[in-house]
């Protein structure tokens, strides 16, 4: 089933705030997964700029539907994991999925 809704944070980057990679990867990660898999979560990935961007990352996360976000359980235990790795407030968005493509074979 092709992704029909996407959840994106942005953590922004001070001279002061702190990010550890490691305990987002290998640590949230896989309690987000653990609480949204089974409520429609069907994939995230992380991205990092260069070292002159204002963010530390952006994580896209891709879900069954809007509803299926509007409807999550657990956020509370998700969003308090967050000072676990991180000082920075993330930013949210949220949309649907207008288009896209399949694999791109060059």
């Amino acid at each position: 089933m092709p992704a029909q809704a996407v959840l994106q944070f942005i953590y922004p980057k001070t001279s002061a705030s702190t990010f550890n990679m490691d305990y987002y990867l290998n640590r949230h990660w896989p309690l987000v997964e653990e609480l949204w898999g089974p409520q429609g979560l069907l994939s995230w990935s992380v991205a990092t700029g260069d070292k002159d961007t204002n963010y530390h990352v952006q994580a896209i996360v891709f879900w069954e539907s809007l509803g299926v976000i509007e409807n999550l359980t657990n956020v509370d235990e998700v969003m308090g994991d967050v000072k676990n790795f991180t000082d920075a407030t993330p930013k949210k968005w949220v949309g649907a999925v207008v288009g896209g493509s399949k694999k791109i074979q060059g």
